[in-house]
């Protein structure tokens, strides 16, 4: 990222790095002005999320809603700070979310984890504040302990198992699939 116009040494405006992130070669979060670039994803975390993105598609598609995975941003505003996050999955429904670049409105997010880390906590609560988002899954990566976890917008948020009885449940979009379906690499 090029040093123009910074108010501090590592601040880049909002503008810049959306200018600068259509050609990047790798993808970078944006957080206040600060750019962090994201690791790449191994394996496992891509078969999973694919397989999800995949099987959303599939049951979504003439619904009006869109599924976008893992380079399309989510653009959030919060506290006089601009957030951009690359979710694994995320499913937008609003037909007033029009960026070509990033979403605003989602209906749904997903994220595939390493492990039920820490750093969820983060983008849980810069999600929660996003009035569209109905559901926010978190798929553990690993294929020898498939879990889930889900938090919904029901009379404030709450946290579910996301696969209870072994399928993941996304009610805002009416959809089913069986957890160990995800993890399938073949």
């Amino acid at each position: 990222m090029t040093n123009a116009v910074r108010k501090e040494p590592d601040y880049i405006s909002v503008e810049d790095y959306l200018e600068e992130e259509k050609t990047a070669e790798e993808r970078h979060e944006y957080v206040d002005g600060r750019v962090f670039a994201m690791a790449g994803a191994s394996e496992p975390h891509e078969i999973v999320a694919m397989n999800l993105a995949a099987a959303i598609l599939n049951h979504i598609r003439g619904r009006g809603c869109r599924v976008f995975k893992g380079d399309m941003k989510v653009r959030l505003h919060l506290n006089a700070q601009d957030l951009f996050y690359y979710p694994d999955v995320m499913v937008v429904c609003d037909k007033k979310d029009t960026e070509r670049n990033y979403k605003t409105r989602p209906k749904v997010i997903v994220e595939v984890m390493t492990e039920y880390k820490s750093d969820h906590v983060e983008k849980l609560f810069a999600y929660q504040q996003i009035e569209t988002l109905e559901e926010y899954l978190i798929i553990d990566q690993d294929p020898e302990n498939p879990r889930a976890w889900i938090y919904r917008r029901e009379n404030g948020w709450q946290k579910e198992d996301g696969a209870p009885e072994g399928r993941v449940d996304l009610a805002s979009i009416d959809f089913q699939c069986p957890l160990q379906d995800l993890y399938i690499m073949d």
